[in-house]
């Protein structure tokens, strides 16, 4: 083909077949012959899915500039509020430049009309808005605009941006069931865009994270990440990925969230780079929650200011004695933003933050924070972590019987969350609290609270439980955990060490980083309560015998 219509008209198809080579491809040779306005469009898209974001970007902005110099406002307006602000912030995560797109964007529909392109606009500005009653209201305003022009792709994208703001104002049974319907549409054909198709996906696995819903999120994962693969559009599998992580670590599912995670980082290094902050963050947090606090410190170094950093960098600081750097932190996230669930976890670490401060006044008042918001919502682990940050305030306050009714309440709801850690915080947090009264009862509750620290290997935790034991006259551990525990990986890195090699000659042998294989490496130490390599070959040397 050597007319540029024809080459054009190819591309077209291709991209519509999912063939984003070809429809490069053809659609660069199109943009030889002629450079046109629409041809730059299409070969954006097909750079954009072929994973190359800074030529997309470079070819959006071409294909702006050609559009409005036709006189077009409808689709300049469609590319500046989808596609370049979007893609300056995800890629290079440059704000300012996003936000100039955005009003661009929204100046132009404007002088647009009604068309479906505003609607694209107005799910823009809900993308970028951080208030859930404004985000409603713009997914509500793109889904009429979908309704009057008979536009399934924007009606089901805007139905997942709504649930996802009744998920962050708190109404999860509603929220999520918007997003279970938009999500359904788009696993069967509904919804014939790629990129909406993704945006959907994404959206789920968000609240999932957001709510902790573990099961939901299993059945949706398998799903997207298989479209991800389909499409070629890692960015979908990265971004879910990254949620998915997150709910696997509230959930005690380390070792599966640390795999997730890492595997997030990897694909954002080849697409949405400038996001790759937030499964770095995440990670962080769960090797907070491990007790790996260099580690944790080493991964959050640049990202302290990514809106998940806040609560392992203050939980960073406050296991190292400076709570006012920690109180520091948590306000700063905090702000003076209006009450929603999405900043429980903030408010429930600054409780822990004064009591360990010793400012119980302060502590009471954020305690009933707590308790407005959970009074509003209907998340498990907000009522939850409302109750444990009361018991605690009572504990310091040294009232005992207040405490301890707001720590059984607590103890429950965490186990419906399911959130094994924070179970086992309120166990010992039970058994401090009766240690003198019902030492019987502080032992079996320190000794539960134990196995799921050791289960987890949340070491700091099992090592101050172990403490507390000690100091009921009891022992903290009565031998290492054993092999039983280690993970089919954790045997096979143990197996090597047996062996003599060293971590570098490990990572070759196995195909993973050297990191990965220290990371392996600790975590085989903590769980067999050894400190040395020689003592790990013993260990399988008896294992042997």
């Amino acid at each position: 083909m050597t007319n540029a219509a024809d080459l054009l008209a190819a591309g077209k198809i291709a991209l519509g077949h999912g063939d984003w080579a070809r429809a490069r491809s053809l659609l660069s040779d199109a943009l030889e012959l002629d450079e046109a306005a629409e041809t730059l469009h299409h070969l954006a898209r097909a750079v954009e899915w072929a994973g190359d974001y800074s030529a997309a970007v470079g070819y959006y902005e071409r294909a702006f500039v050609a559009y409005r110099a036709l006189g077009e406002t409808r689709l300049p307006a469609l590319i500046a509020g989808r596609e370049l602000s979007f893609l300056h912030g995800a890629v290079y995560g440059n704000e300012a430049v996003a936000a100039g797109w955005l009003a661009r964007a929204r100046r132009l529909a404007a002088e647009s009309g009604d068309c479906v392109e505003a609607g694209w606009v107005e799910l823009a500005e809900a993308l970028a808005s951080g208030d859930p009653a404004e985000m409603r209201g713009h997914a509500q305003a793109a889904a009429a605009i979908a309704d009057r022009f008979t536009d399934a792709d924007l009606r089901f994208c805007a139905l997942g941006h709504e649930g996802m703001a009744l998920v962050l104002a708190g109404r999860v049974s509603e929220g999520m069931g918007k997003l279970d319907e938009a999500a359904a549409a788009a696993a069967g054909g509904e919804v014939s865009d790629y990129i909406t198709v993704g945006e959907i996906y994404c959206h789920m696995l968000v609240c999932c994270e957001l709510t902790l819903d573990v099961r939901r999120a299993q059945q949706w994962m398998a799903l997207a990440t298989s479209f991800g693969s389909l499409s070629n559009a890692p960015w979908v599998s990265a971004i879910c990925r990254t949620h998915y992580g997150g709910v696997l670590t509230a959930a005690g599912r380390w070792d599966d969230a640390e795999r997730e995670l890492e595997s997030s980082i990897a694909l954002y290094d080849d697409s949405y780079a400038a996001l790759r902050s937030s499964a770095m963050v995440r990670l962080a947090d769960l090797r907070v929650r491990q007790g790996r606090y260099d580690e944790a410190a080493r991964l959050l170094a640049g990202f302290e200011f990514d809106s998940y950093a806040a609560c392992p960098l203050a939980r960073l600081h406050l296991v190292r004695g400076e709570a006012d750097v920690a109180r520091r932190i948590l306000w700063r996230r905090l702000g003076n933003a209006g009450e929603h669930p999405r900043q429980v976890p903030e408010l429930a670490l600054l409780v822990e933050v004064e009591v360990r401060a010793g400012r119980l006044p302060d502590a009471r008042a954020i305690g009933r924070r707590l308790e407005q918001i959970a009074a509003r919502t209907d998340m498990p682990r907000v009522g939850a972590l409302s109750e444990y940050a009361a018991g605690i305030i009572c504990a310091a306050a040294d009232e005992p019987e207040e405490a301890l009714g707001h720590l059984e309440t607590a103890l429950p709801q965490f186990a419906m969350a399911g959130l094994p850690l924070e179970e086992a915080r309120t166990r010992l947090a039970i058994s401090q609290l009766i240690a003198a009264s019902a030492p019987d009862v502080a032992v079996s509750e320190a000794r539960a609270a134990l196995r799921v620290f050791d289960t987890l290997a949340a070491a700091a935790d099992a090592d101050a439980t172990a403490h507390h034991l000690r100091s009921l006259g009891e022992p903290g551990r009565a031998a290492p955990r054993g092999e039983g525990t280690l993970t089919r990986r954790e045997k096979e890195v143990l197996a090597h060490i047996a062996e003599g090699l060293t971590n570098g000659e490990i990572a070759q042998r196995l195909y993973i980083s050297r990191r990965t294989v220290e990371h392996h490496v600790s975590r085989i130490f903590a769980k067999l309560g050894v400190d040395t390599r020689a003592q790990a070959a013993a260990y399988v040397l008896r294992q042997r015998l």
